[in-house]
Parts: structure tokens; C-alpha cells; sequence
């Protein structure tokens, strides 16, 4: 927990006080800047939310661009439950979210659907920075990535991982939704890291996987005009502004698998950049189709016209030394 001697000091000088404290991406928490109008809603341990107070907060599990979650106790029910508060500025009746609230026709019991963490509920709360739309979620574990070696054989459970993780898309898109995978500023007097559930002792983690994150989500039929996707997830049709759709789902799922199964991304992207992971999907696929290869402006820095990789004059050697697919996958039993 960061309270406010840790995360904002005050200058007792002669002038005005000076509010100075860390960024959030420093200590694992969120950006304070962002505890303003529109922004995140400020919450203390201890607070109480929902109608009547119904849910008190015992510490928080984690953060984003749009949201904080927080371990909260039902105190009509006396079990935990994850509540999501999302920042003002998308907090709208239309949520993505709210979709698995208030559509019809959903059946969770299908193939598919347990691996979908959807909301129970939801409510709605004014606070100094607006109007905030507020889930409530099972409690979940922690990352994939941060637990898999704990598992006595973690080449099975990754297996296992990776089938649930098709089959969770498998029921959205059958159900016609796509995943897809943002007056003075009031902040809380603390920030509080998460509580850390990586670090939970294997007994308790179970080899179930939820889906979780469906603010980027979209009906098939109204696919939105871009999609908030780290470059090294994104689908060649995102990256070349093209249509938006189940492909796109499927390539990040594609994306998710091979580093669920060998714990390393298929796409190494440390700014974000789309050129960059372009640059390595040459490499692994070949050179892009058309028109996205003649409409690649980028590509002058890496590759000759016809896919060729530019060679280092100095070294004689290319300056792309990126294995193929096929080498890529020699001697890994996916």
C-alpha cells in the first residue's frame, strides 16, 4: 500500500505547497494524473459501494487505461466478488461490457462459456470525477504467465490452457460477439499496489482459465473503426487499417497460444510499434500479400522489393536474423 507519505510528499517551504509524487507505472499502480474529472473514481480500503454500501472494499487486484478492480466482500452474501469500476469517460448504457448483462439468448452452460469471466451485475456510481459504471465479477486468479511453472507438469496444463482458451472465443463468435482486446482533478489519498495474487501458493490455483477484459468487444455485425490492441497482438488487417472482424479475434487467439504453450510472445513489440512487428512477421510468414506489401512504407528499412532482407555492408550479413516459422518450431512439441 502506498499512503500518502510514500506516493505524494509536500513541500513545507516558504512558497505554496508542491505536490510531487512517483508515476504509476514506478511502483505498479496506476498514473495519479488520472484521478481526475472523467477519469478514475477514488477508492480507500474500507470504503463501501453498490446500493447501501453493499460492498466493502478489502484491497485492490489490479489496474488499467480504463479501470481499477477491487476486492471487495458482498455483504449481502458474505463472498468475495471482484468489482470493476470503470473510469467516467466510458462509462456509458451501451458498454461493451454490459452486453453479457443484458443479452438475451446467452447460455453459459455451452462449450466454451465457463471460460468466459462475465459480469453478475452492475450498478452505478457518482463521485467527484463523474458518473462510473461499476461490475461485478467472480474473483479470478492470477496471469497464465506468472503461475504456469508451478504446476507439476506444466507442459500438460499449458496444453489444457490453450484448449480452453479456444473454446472461449469459439462461444462468443457463435453468439455473434467478437473479444477484441483509455473542476480540480479529486484522486484518493493513497494509491495501493495489487494484491498480488501470483503470489498464491499452487494449492489454490486451479487449471481453469477465464477471459476476461470485454471493453474492446463488439457484435460481429457492427464491427467498431479500430480496435485498442498492443501492436504484437494485432491481426495484418488491423495493422494495414483494413476491416475489423472474427480474424482479427483469431489472430490474437493464434498469438495467445504460442505463448501460452512455449511462455514467449511471437511478436517481441517493446514500444508498440507496428513497423517493427510487421518486420518480424516476414521472417516467420513470408513476404506480406498484396496490397499490404507495395502499401508498407516501412519496409525500405529491413527488405529489398521482393522480400529479400537488406544486408549489412559492414558485416555482409542481413540486418534482420529472425528464424523462420518453421525454425522456429523445430524440436518445440506444440
Amino acid at each position: 500500500m502506498y499512503k500518502s507519505d510514500h506516493a505524494v510528499n509536500e513541500n513545507v517551504g516558504n512558497g505554496p505547497a508542491e505536490q510531487l509524487y512517483e508515476r504509476g507505472w514506478l511502483l505498479d499502480v496506476e498514473d495519479r494524473e488520472e484521478y481526475r474529472p472523467g477519469g478514475f473514481h477514488p477508492v480507500h480500503m474500507g470504503d463501501r459501494l453498490g446500493t447501501a454500501g453493499r460492498f466493502r472494499v478489502i484491497h485492490k487486484l489490479g489496474s488499467g487505461g480504463l479501470a481499477t478492480v477491487w476486492l471487495c466482500r458482498d455483504q449481502d452474501t458474505q463472498k468475495y466478488v471482484a468489482l470493476k469500476i470503470i473510469i467516467a469517460d466510458e462509462s456509458r448504457e451501451n458498454s461493451s461490457e454490459l452486453r453479457f448483462v443484458t443479452q438475451e439468448g446467452l447460455n453459459f452452460g455451452e462449450i466454451g462459456g465457463e471460460c468466459i469471466a462475465v459480469p453478475r451485475e452492475h450498478s452505478w456510481h457518482d463521485g467527484p470525477n463523474g458518473r462510473h459504471l461499476c461490475l461485478v465479477l467472480p474473483v479470478l486468479g492470477p496471469r497464465v504467465s506468472a503461475v504456469w511453472d508451478r504446476f507439476e507438469d506444466p507442459a500438460r496444463v499449458s496444453r489444457d490452457i490453450a484448449l480452453q482458451a479456444t473454446r472461449g472465443p469459439h462461444f462468443l463468435h457463435k453468439n455473434g460477439i467478437c473479444h477484441g482486446e483509455s473542476p480540480a482533478p479529486s484522486g484518493p489519498k493513497y494509491l495501493v499496489e495489487g494484491i498480488g495474487l501470483d503470489q498464491l501458493d499452487a494449492r489454490f490455483i486451479s487449471d481453469q482459465v477465464s477471459i476476461i477484459d470485454f471493453g474492446e468487444s463488439y457484435h460481429m455485425s457492427c464491427p467498431p473503426e479500430d480496435l485498442g490492441i498492443t501492436a504484437s497482438f494485432r491481426a495484418p488487417e488491423l495493422l494495414f487499417g483494413n476491416t475489423i472482424g472474427v480474424g482479427c479475434d483469431l489472430w490474437a487467439l493464434a498469438c495467445t497460444i504460442y505463448e501460452v504453450r512455449t511462455m514467449t510472445p511471437l511478436f517481441e513489440n517493446f514500444m508498440d510499434d507496428d513497423d517493427e512487428v510487421i518486420m518480424q512477421m516476414v521472417p516467420l510468414l513470408g513476404k506480406l500479400p498484396e496490397p499490404w506489401w507495395s502499401s508498407w512504407k516501412a519496409r525500405g528499412q529491413w527488405y529489398e522489393g521482393d522480400g529479400t532482407p537488406l544486408v549489412n555492408p559492414e558485416t555482409g550479413k542481413p540486418y534482420i536474423l529472425l528464424d523462420t516459422l518453421e525454425e522456429l518450431l523445430s524440436g518445440n512439441s506444440l
